[in-house]
């Protein structure tokens, strides 16, 4: 009996090769890059491999209409926002990448950490010019020895962070909802509702929580304007977590340090949006989680290990949502 995988994935991210399903004889993959072939690669489909921004309000009205033999969806992705809002089934298992790409997306935020306070932006345009301007870039570095990082979150991504920052000998203090496990490179822990106390104490905020109802716009003028001059503040979340407007401001106006950037509320970023030319931000289109080859790896290994459970009958890994009236 043949299972039949359809899959929409971008190239980096297809783990599904000739080597892939000879450990699988009984699958069969059909690959599609818009919405046509798509159709038809999920007709008979019991597994679904796609990634978040994918998953649009078209691509789910597909879902509904040729999907009635889907069984479990494979994200390529550790968020499931954009596919949450436009709306998934209720009766299929559906699995994110877990904590694949999470040690790579801690070491992008602590390089566009890193960026900021060494002044790394702030050099180019006299790198442009050939201008050595040393001693105008002196007054443009800090360092992070001793400094205050407050997490927004204390998720796998914050745990990962955390490691990293006490390398630097940095004071690490997370932000989080909910009763957490000790981690021993974590300081101190901080309630949600008492945001406020650790914000002006900060040298860096990273913003590392998931966006949902709670934590959509969590990082208000209010609390932007609570942070010191010599801030940085890092998101490599979600940009709605943030009061982009706000942020705006408090750049342009030198009222915070800088930003190192790898998400934003509108992806792709338009190109009126300010953040394109302040000279205080650094920023990424969104890559913080992508890690070459290892990372690829991680991932073939972990949809590898996946699939034979699923063909097997036992319990999936990173699971994020059970069909309806299970668990």
């Amino acid at each position: 009996m043949t299972t039949r995988i359809a899959q929409f994935v971008r190239a980096h991210n297809d783990v599904v090769d000739a080597d892939f399903l000879a450990h699988f004889p009984g699958l069969k993959a059909v690959k599609a890059h818009n919405l046509e072939d798509f159709a038809k690669a999920l007709e008979g489909a019991e597994i679904l491999h796609v990634y978040n921004s994918a998953f649009t309000p078209e691509f789910a009205r597909v879902v509904a209409e040729k999907g009635q033999a889907l069984k479990w969806m494979q994200f390529t992705t550790v968020g499931i926002d954009i596919a949450d809002e436009s709306g998934l089934p209720d009766d299929v298992w559906i699995t994110n990448t877990g904590d694949v790409s999470q040690k790579i997306l801690a070491g992008h935020a602590m390089a566009l950490m890193l960026a900021v306070m060494r002044g790394l932006r702030l050099f180019e345009p006299h790198r442009a010019a050939h201008d050595w301007a040393r001693e105008e870039m002196q007054a443009n570095v800090t360092s992070p020895d001793g400094a205050h990082l407050v997490i927004l979150g204390m998720g796998r991504i914050a745990q990962n962070v955390a490691p990293m920052a006490k390398a630097f000998n940095m004071e690490v203090t997370c932000v989080t909802r909910a009763d957490a496990p000790a981690v021993p490179e974590i300081d101190r822990v901080v309630a949600r509702e008492d945001i406020e106390q650790v914000l002006a104490q900060a040298d860096v905020v990273m913003v590392c929580m998931p966006l949902d109802d709670d934590t959509e716009g969590f990082v208000t003028a209010d609390r932007i304007a609570l942070m010191k001059e010599t801030a940085v503040l890092v998101n490599i979340s979600r940009g709605l977590v943030v009061d982009e407007a706000a942020l705006i401001d408090a750049l342009a106006e030198g009222r915070i340090r800088g930003a190192g950037l790898d998400a934003f509320g509108a992806e792709p970023l338009p190109p009126e949006s300010p953040f394109w030319d302040l000279p205080n931000v650094v920023m990424s289109p969104h890559i913080g989680g992508q890690g070459g080859g290892d990372q690829w790896q991680r991932l073939r290994d972990m949809i590898s290990e996946n699939t034979r459970r699923y063909l097997a009958g036992e319990p999936l890994l990173h699971v994020v949502r059970s069909p309806k009236g299970i668990g």
